[in-house]
């Protein structure tokens, strides 16, 4: 790793009169005492740029310490000591003996010492045409002046810019690294105490800014202006794509406009409408806004912000070789700062054009209907729920709340005309499947009970009004809802005995007719598991756990109905038919279990055959254990169900919203 241009570091404790000053002005190698410059753990502030394995990079303790005076200095500015401070290049005596007062007064005080070094690599100096490595030459003016003007912001951002403050620094030329070691104290502390002593710690960002100011003062025209010509293309592309966000924008993205414009909230002051802005009501258009600002970075925007993009890892890398390793990342801020300002470009098209968007909110819902179907079933579940809690915090009386809920109505109706359509695509699939096969009594039966779910799916698409305008339609919805119910979906307090009787006498139907052809070329397009080793059997117990889902689902409903003012005596009831109810599911979800559970049985009956075969006299229990076993085995199935049927797996959650709808009966249009 190449080290940085420019490092920072310094430890801190209560000053100890002039010994320091001695230290860092000495033209000898000394060893210091470590009650003196030792740094400790404790106090020491490493550069927070810096990786861990600069550890020794600043070891200056154990080397010659050399300063030197300046033999280019115009004579006004000579002094007698090569230690400089504020306006000051080089310290005269009366100057260098009011240090050391300051010095001693601070040791009185126990104000606290500062002890920091900055260390500049030999590469950076080089190149900035502050040192000559042949002649081993430092321009030790400009270093010095770079540091004095950089040192009046330094000690305002730690609260130290006042009359008590004092510093003083030596350039030291001993090291491959030319470095400067600064001291900053007071005659009387004016930091915050902790636990009786001044606060030591610099913050981090007063370091970085310290390291930058003196970076830039000392950096070459060149160096510098790379990083202009950056900044100024970094603005130059955000232009671009502030003036690019309404050109060339697809249909889509038009409609998403649009419904930012729908679900912003009518304040009284549009100046609310802004990025910043995290309340409920604003909840939607916010999430819409960000998709509209996604969708043109990705499209027509894409070329100016993979630019803006590259721009800003280009700007990173020089800040890492001028200041470490560790400065920290900007794209990310920067892109999320470039996105909430598109997005606030945004809101403010909106509000200069409010009249025309309002308008078009104005428009017919066909005009509505088709930004929703643009948006996509993901999207419209997301927005749903978004609008289902804004239209919770509106006045049920607003304008406001009033189009919203049509706004829903509608993207409710987008979403159950989607999921009707992937059921019937389902079924379309197996009635293929079942033409493809031999007409037989099996395949006819089956194939006219797929044809009469596909006239449900019809009717369901139906406007409600379409239904109750005509009795025929509507009763023929109801036979059909009721025969073909799913048992595993429905709601209990949906469930009823007109239903349960409906849904049982067709299960009982199917079953029959299954078992009665268990050799039927169709057999294995109609059966819950064809795979199955048990195949009839397991259809048999498929078809009875369905009906003892029904069963327990009609109880809890009734024991809802008779107990609605005995909350007690409801759950005592409905405990145990619920964690019935649990286990059937559980099985409903996983067909290993199912299977083992059959196994266990045949096992168990294997194992009693062989055990007694050898005694003749058992052999008439035997068998009609045995009979009795696979009986009831071939009757009642297993007492799980063993999967839901394959082709409605991929579609528990669309069914599941699918009856959410029903239940809030929003069928118009």
């Amino acid at each position: 790793m190449s080290s940085p241009d420019i490092i920072y570091t310094q430890e801190f404790r209560v000053a100890n009169g002039t010994r320091y000053l001695q230290y860092t002005e000495r033209k000898e190698a000394i060893n210091p005492s470590p009650e003196d410059i030792e740094i400790s753990n404790k106090n020491f502030q490493q550069d927070p740029d810096l990786p861990e394995n600069f550890e020794g990079y600043l070891g200056y303790t154990d080397r010659k310490a050399a300063t030197k005076m300046e033999d280019d200095l115009d004579e006004k500015l000579k002094g007698d000591y090569p230690t400089f401070s504020q306006g000051v290049y080089e310290l005269s005596e009366e100057q260098h003996q009011q240090l050391v007062d300051n010095l001693k007064e601070a040791q009185t005080n126990k104000a606290m010492l500062w002890a920091g070094v900055i260390s500049f690599s030999p590469e950076f100096l080089t190149k900035a045409g502050l040192y000559d490595p042949k002649t081993k030459k430092v321009n030790q003016k400009l270093i010095k002046k770079a540091i004095q003007n950089a040192m009046p912001n330094f000690l305002a951002n730690e609260g130290l810019d006042n009359q008590e403050t004092f510093w003083w620094g030596d350039i030291h030329l001993n090291t491959d690294h030319v470095h400067v070691h600064l001291a900053i104290s007071q005659r009387r502390n004016t930091r915050p105490l902790k636990n009786g002593v001044p606060k030591g710690m610099f913050k981090n960002k007063s370091i970085r800014l310290f390291k930058s100011q003196i970076h830039h003062e000392l950096e070459n025209k060149k160096s510098r202006s790379r990083m202009i010509e950056i900044e100024k293309a970094l603005d130059a592309t955000k232009k671009k794509l502030t003036n690019g966000l309404t050109n060339d924008v697809t249909i889509q993205q038009k409609n998403y406009l649009q419904q930012i414009a729908n679900a912003l909230p009518d304040y009284k002051d549009k100046r609310k409408w802004r990025s910043s802005n995290h309340s409920v009501d604003f909840k939607e258009a916010k999430q819409l806004t960000d998709q509209l600002v996604n969708s043109l970075l990705q499209t027509s925007l894409n070329n100016e912000y993979s630019e803006y993009i590259n721009l800003l890892k280009a700007k990173d890398a020089i800040n890492r070789k001028k200041y470490g390793q560790k400065i920290k990342d900007t794209v990310n801020p920067a892109d999320k700062k470039l996105r909430e300002y598109l997005a606030n470009r945004v809101y403010d098209l909106l509000r200069d054009n409010e009249e025309q968007y309002q308008k078009n909110n104005r428009n017919k819902k066909g005009d509505l209907m088709a930004q929703i179907k643009s948006q996509g079933l993901t999207e419209n579940k997301k927005l749903l729920n978004l609008e289902k809690e804004r239209l919770k915090k509106l006045d049920p009386k607003s304008k406001e709340a009033k189009r919203l809920r049509m706004q829903i109505g509608l993207r409710k109706y987008y979403i159950r005309q989607i999921n009707l359509d992937a059921q019937k695509e389902s079924l379309d699939m197996r009635i293929t499947q079942l033409k493809g096969a031999p007409s037989t009594d099996l395949n006819q039966f089956f194939l006219n009970s797929l044809n009469e779910q596909k006239e449900l799916i019809q009717l369901r698409k139906l406007p409600r009004y379409r239904l109750t305008q005509n009795p025929k339609l509507m009763q023929r919805f109801n036979e059909l809802k009721d025969r073909y119910v799913d048992v595993n979906k429905i709601p209990i307090n949906l469930v009823t005995t007109k239903s349960v009787l409906a849904r049982k006498k067709q299960l009982a139907t199917e079953i029959t007719m299954i078992q009665s052809n268990p050799d039927d070329p169709s057999i294995s397009l109609v059966i819950p598991n064809p795979n199955s080793d048990y195949r009839i059997m397991n259809a048999t117990a498929y078809y009875k756990n369905l009906e003892n889902i029904l069963d327990v689902k009609l109880q809890i409903h009734k024991n809802n109905q008779a107990y609605q003012n005995d909350l007690a005596r409801r759950n005592e009831l409905n405990r145990p038919l619920f964690a019935d109810l649990k286990k059937k599911y559980e099985f409903a979800q996983n067909s290993e279990l199912i299977d083992s559970e059959l196994e266990h049985q045949l096992t168990y009956i294997n194992n009693n055959q062989k055990k007694y075969q050898k005694n003749s006299k058992y052999q008439g229990i035997i068998n009609s254990n045995l009979s009795r076993l696979l009986g009831q085995i071939n009757q009642d199935g297993r007492k799980r169900v063993l999967a839901l049927r394959k082709h409605l797996n991929d579609e528990d959650d669309i069914e599941r919203e699918d009856r959410e709808l029903e239940r809030e009966e929003i069928y118009e249009r």
